[in-house]
Formats: structure tokens, sequence, C-alpha cells
């Protein structure tokens, strides 16, 4: 065999090694990382426990790659990759020793540690070994291989969790990171040849200034990539007021467009200028998300959605290899534009929530990280003027100037489009927009000044996020999680807040016979639980029976009377959060207003308000209605459902559980209550929805004759109780 034989054979094995090794490794991050988050909805663990997890998880991974990056120039792969995967192989073990959720959120900060090790790692590597020529196409595999594992991994991990218990995806975690270890212990030849003067095409490393375009066009990505990631599920819910499968189709569809694209990118690419590839990656995608914040139709977000793979598809690899450019010294490379990644998945969530409480719109939200995406291209602009396109520096530098004129002016109008309509000449009326309970929050405020109303306006939604916290079933910490977690083994002590909201439940379970029903949470906490079979929901239903919720009010304790059993407040809860707001407002002198919260609303102070009521199949308002002092709030099947294929026929799967047969109620298709306080209008178009219109108007008319309701019934037919406003 000869010397030239023998070197592409042990390069070959290098590449082979450190692409599966990653592979592997990501496996299980991903395995694991989905699967947590349903450990701790079963657990009633949430909120901030969950958050913090994931936090650390992407804080520790941000600190390990440089590290990473300064090892592997200094000692090579192996060393490395060995620890990374051998501690990730150990923390899924420790849970064996010690079993509780506090040890898998420490398994999760570990595999934050491996992850930032297994990525920078393996392009360093890449950018040692691989030829300049080749470079793009071996980047684009590695990205594919990432991607890929990021999808098998859930789908794993949703398998190995059918039976609720952990273990078995800890033991699927062990694996992939065992098996990581001895592809690298055994594949994985010691040192790596590094890329010749010649190959790499420069002697000295990079100017500052070329250090400068790279990372900050991958900077510019990464923090579109994390903006998408924490508000596009908010964006298309709100747009297209859908769930189930449609939005996660939606959602997933520039990942699947990406991974398609990148190995046709690499293949057709290779040879291309990665300066020039990478800038028009880049400004494919932010155009992409420009478009994407004013789209409204599905087949809009389908086509914006793909093209902005697509330009992900083009820039991943391209710009992967400008970088490898920057330095012979390539763990140092990647170790920094990780970092510089990291900083964007940070930046580009905190950029949404600044977005959405200025300009009250999350389209908005979009369009920001497109010019931001384009203000980071302009280096690089200016790089490819003057190195491609053999213009001087006084034109590169011209020419980036007016972009960002361009892209600042354009930023400008659109803050100054937003400021007039938050304050409309002299009607005194402010907006303010915030994302709390999951939903969007939009405030309506009449107000002395814009200060005073920006200040009520804060003070509002932090209330609305406390109160949140301790009546969500998510919250190990708040009342209900507390109350369910106890269940059947004793009392416990919630919020005087709390235990006045629970008694009020209970009271609408006695006047609706049970039709109503706030210990439905024995099912409704379970993830996705409108689809489970129907033979898991049933079996449950024992543990639905609002008279077994026991109450001390002297001591103002809680009891669960049975093992299994939970409060669920979903249905009721909105409208006492937005009752409560409503009164801080009052307090805090605001003369008159709207508070709504994912389309429940309440209308306060001495004036009429014009609000809709939307059809349930179709994204038009059905009509208008004029109400003041009054709570208006809606259920319908077409919140939160999925469709599923039964007998032939398609049939629509929704989250309203009716208690009696443990199924989603079919008897309407939506409702929506007019009454004096949003607490009672929430509870009551739960309750009517299940109801339906006959059984439903002689209940108003019987129990609640000041509440008006309307409903669509299964033939979208509708049926009004009398004085409902016209």
């Amino acid at each position: 065999m000869t010397a030239h034989t023998q070197h592409i054979n042990r390069e070959s094995r290098l590449l082979a090694a450190v692409l599966a090794s990653g592979f592997l490794a990501t496996l299980g991050v991903g395995l694991f990382s989905f699967t947590l988050p349903l450990v701790s909805l079963d657990e009633k663990i949430g909120g901030a426990w969950l958050g913090s997890g994931f936090a650390g998880y992407f804080l520790i991974r941000l600190l390990a790659a440089p590290v990473a990056g300064a090892w592997v120039d200094r000692f090579g792969a192996r060393p490395p990759l060995l620890l990374a995967s051998a501690i990730g192989a150990c923390a899924s073990l420790v849970y064996f020793i010690n079993p509780s959720i506090i040890t898998l959120y420490g398994v999760q900060f570990t595999l934050g540690a491996a992850s930032g090790v297994f990525r920078p790692v393996g392009m360093a590597t890449l950018g040692r070994v691989v030829e300049t020529s080749r470079l793009s196409r071996w980047f684009a595999l590695q990205a594919l291989l990432f991607n890929l594992a990021l999808f098998i991994g859930p789908l794993a991990g949703g398998g190995l969790y059918l039976g609720r218990r952990i273990e078995p995806v800890l033991l699927g975690l062990c694996a992939c990171m065992v098996l990581a270890f001895f592809v690298v212990l055994f594949f994985l030849p010691r040192g790596g040849r590094s890329r010749t003067e010649a190959d790499t095409g420069e002697r000295n490393p990079a100017r500052l200034w070329h250090w400068i375009t790279v990372l900050a066009a991958v900077g510019g990505r990464t923090l579109g990539v994390g903006l998408t990631a924490a508000f596009y599920p908010i964006y298309l819910a709100t747009t297209l007021g859908r769930s189930g499968f449609v939005l996660g189709a939606l959602y997933a569809l520039p990942n699947l467009a990406a991974c398609i694209g990148l190995p046709v990118a690499g293949r057709f690419f290779s040879r291309a200028s990665r300066a020039v590839l990478t800038l028009w990656g880049m400004l494919i995608s932010a155009g992409a998300l420009f478009a994407i914040g004013s789209s409204r139709e599905v087949w809009q977000l389908i086509a914006f959605g793909i093209i902005l793979g697509i330009g992900s598809a083009v820039s991943i690899p391209a710009s992967m290899a400008l970088a490898s450019g920057l330095s012979p010294r390539q763990g140092r490379v990647f170790g920094a534009a990780q970092v510089v990644s990291g900083l964007g998945f940070v930046l580009g969530p905190l950029l949404g929530g600044v977005v959405v409480q200025f300009t009250h719109d999350v389209g908005l939200v979009f369009q920001a990280a497109a010019l931001i995406g384009g203000m980071c291209c302009v280096p690089l602009l200016a790089r490819v003027i003057m190195d491609h396109l053999h213009y001087g520096r006084a034109v590169g530098v011209g020419a980036a100037a007016i972009c960002v004129l361009l892209l600042a002016g354009a930023g400008g109008v659109m803050v100054q489009s937003q400021i007039r309509g938050m304050n409309p000449g002299h009607s005194g009326l402010y907006r303010h927009t915030d994302v709390a309970m999951g939903t969007v929050v939009n405030l309506t405020l009449a107000a002395d000044s814009h200060t005073a109303a920006d200040n009520a306006a804060r003070r509002c939604i932090a209330l609305m996020r406390d109160l949140q916290s301790d009546f969500d079933f998510r919250n190990p910490e708040g009342s209900v999680g507390r109350i369910n977690r106890a269940a059947g083994r004793g009392w416990v002590e919630p919020t005087p807040r709390a235990f006045g909201l629970i008694s009020r439940a209970v009271e609408y379970g006695r006047a609706s016979g049970g039709v109503f029903d706030p210990t439905i949470g024995a099912l409704t906490t379970s993830p996705l639980y409108y689809a489970l079979d129907e033979t898991i929901a049933r079996a449950k239903k024992g543990l639905v029976d609002y008279r077994l919720v026991a109450r001390d009010p002297e001591s103002g304790r809680v009891r669960l009377e049975k093992t299994g059993m939970a409060l669920d407040l979903g249905g009721i809860a909105k409208g006492t959060v937005i009752d409560a707001a409503v009164r801080l407002l009052r307090s805090m002198k605001i003369e008159a207003g709207i508070v709504e919260a994912g389309g429940d609303f309440y209308c306060f102070g001495e004036r009429d308000w014009t609000v809709g009521i939307r059809h349930p199949r179709s994204e038009s308002v059905y009509r208008t209605v004029t109400v003041r002092e009054r709570g208006v709030c809606g259920s319908g099947d077409y919140q939160q459902f999925v469709t599923m294929e039964q007998e032939g026929h398609t049939t629509l799967r929704h989250h309203i559980i009716n208690p009696a047969d443990m199924e989603p109620a079919a008897a309407s298709t939506g409702v929506t209550v007019i009454a004096d306080s949003a607490e009672k209008a929430d509870a009551l178009a739960t309750t009517l929805f299940i109801m339906g219109p006959d059984a439903g108007v002689r209940f108003v008319r019987e129990r609640y004759p000041d509440v008006m309701a309307t409903w669509f019934g299964p033939d979208l037919s509708v049926v009004e109780t009398d004085g409902f406003p016209q």
C-alpha cells in the first residue's frame, strides 16, 4: 500500500469517526432533552425549573466551546471527545443511584458541556484535515447529520417514554454516549494532518477585519434562529388561530428545507466563493424572515419557510468554511464561532421580547431580526466588494455605509409607525403588548400620559405572570402544583387567592352538575392529552370528580382525596387573571381600557367598546358587538386540536374534554360568553361549550340570567340567548 493510499485511508477514518461520534452524541442529547419537559409535566414540574434547566444547558455549552477549541488545538480531537462522551454516559447513570427530578436537571446541565465539546471539536477537525476546496461539502454533511440527529432524537425519546418511565430514555442516552466513546477510541487516529499553507490559501492568520466580517455574519444568522425558535410558535398560533400538527409542521418546515438543501448546496457550490455564498444565503434568509413577519396565509408561511431554510442551507457550510480560513488554529476559530452562535441564541429571544413590548406586533419581531441580520452582513458585503469585485476600500466602505443607512431608515419608519399607533393623536389611548400566560397579552389603556400608561402596563403584566405562576399546574412551587403533587397524601395550604379560585371552580362544578370540573387535570396535565388513546382517557374517569376536592375554610387548606388526581384551572384562571389585572389598573387611576389575553378580555370604564366574535371555521370576524364593563370569553374546538383518521374519515380531537365520557365535547364548535366578570365568562364558556346550545340556553336562563351567550353548533348554525347584543 502506497503512502498516499495510507494517508487517504487514515483521513477517511478520522473524518468518519468525528462525524459518527458527533451524530451519536447529538442523538443522545436530543433524545433526553426532548423527554425532560415531558417528565416535568408528568411530575407537575414546569415554569422556572424548566426554563432554568434549558438556560443552564445553553450557558454551559457556551462556556465549554472555547475551552474545547483551545484543547483540540493543543492535544488533538481524541482527548476532548473521549472525555465528553464518557461524562455524558456516566451522567445518565447517576439517576439510577439518586432517582430525583433534580438529578435529571443535573444530567441536562452536564449534556450542555458535552454538546459544547462535540460541535466545535468536530468542526475544528474538519478544518484541520480537509482541503480547502472540499470544506463546504464536508461542513454541509456535518450540519446535515447534526440536524438529522436532532430530528431523530425526539422521535426516539418519545418512543422510549411511552411507558411514562425515564429509565429507558437514560439507557438510550447512555448507549449513544458509549457508542460515541468507542467510535472515538477505536476509529479516530491520534493527531491529524493539518492543512498546509498552500491548502489554506494564506500564510498568516487573518486580519481582525476578516474575523469581524465572519463572526458578525454567524452571530446575525443565529440571532434569527434563536428568535424564530422562541416566537415562531406564538406567531403561528396568533396568526392562524389553529393548533396541533399544522403548527408543528409549519414550525419544522424551515429545518426540513435546510436538511434537504444542505447536501445540494455542499455539492454544487463547493468551489464558489465562500464569502459570496455566505452573503447571499444570509440575505435570502433575512428576506424570507422579513416576509414571514407580514404573512397571514398558510401558503405564504409555507413558501417563505422553505426559502428561509434554503438560505440557511447555503450560508451554513459556506460560513463555516469561511471561518476555517481565519487561522490555522482551528479550535480557536470554531470555539469563537460557537461563542458568537451561543450569544445569538441568547440575544434573539431577548430582542423579540423588547420588540413585542414596544411595537405590539409579533410579526415585527421577525422583521426587526431581518433588519439586524442584514446589518450583520454589511461588513461581509464590504469585504466582497473589495476582495471579489476588486473595488477600492472607499467604494466598499461607502456601499456598506449606504446599506446601514437604508436598513436603519427602514427600522426607523417601522418604529415611527408603531409609535403613531400607540398614541393616536388626542384620543388618550395607549397600547401595550407582551407575552404572559403562554399567550400574547394586549392592553389598551386610557391614561393621562404615555409614562403613566407604560408604568401601569408593566405592573399589570408582572401581576399576570405572578398569578399564572401560582395557578399553573406546571409550576411545582405554585399553589396548584403543590396540591397536585400531594394528591391522595395530605393537606396543602395554597395562597389565599388560589384557595378562593379553587373554591369558586368547585362551585361552578356543583352548579353545572359536573360539566365544569377542575379535577379534569387527571387527564389534561398529560402532554397532548386529546390525542391519547381513548382507553387511557377513560381509565382516568374515576379521578375526575369535583366532589373529591376537600377544603378547610378555617385553615385555608386543600386536599385531593385520591392519588392520581390533579387540578387544572385552565378553564377559569385566565378570566381570574384578567379581572385581577383590571382591578390593579383601576387602583392606578386608569380610567378605561381593555385587558385582552389570547382572545379573552374585559372592557372597563365609562365608554363603549366594540369587539369582534370570531367564526370557528374561518379567520374572519363573524360579527361585532358593543360592550361596557363586561368580560367576553370564548371556547372553541379550533384552539388546540389534532386531526386523526378513524374508520375512513377524518376526526377532529380538541382540548375541551367532557367529563361525562372523557371525550372531546361534540355539542358545539364555538361559544362566546358575555358576563359581568371575565372569570365568570371564562368558566361558563367552557361549561356552555360542553353542554351545547339546547342544554346551555336552559342552564343560563335558570342559573345565570344576567349572562349572554352565542353558540356555533356542529353544523355551524347559530343560537343566542335573549338579549345578546346586536
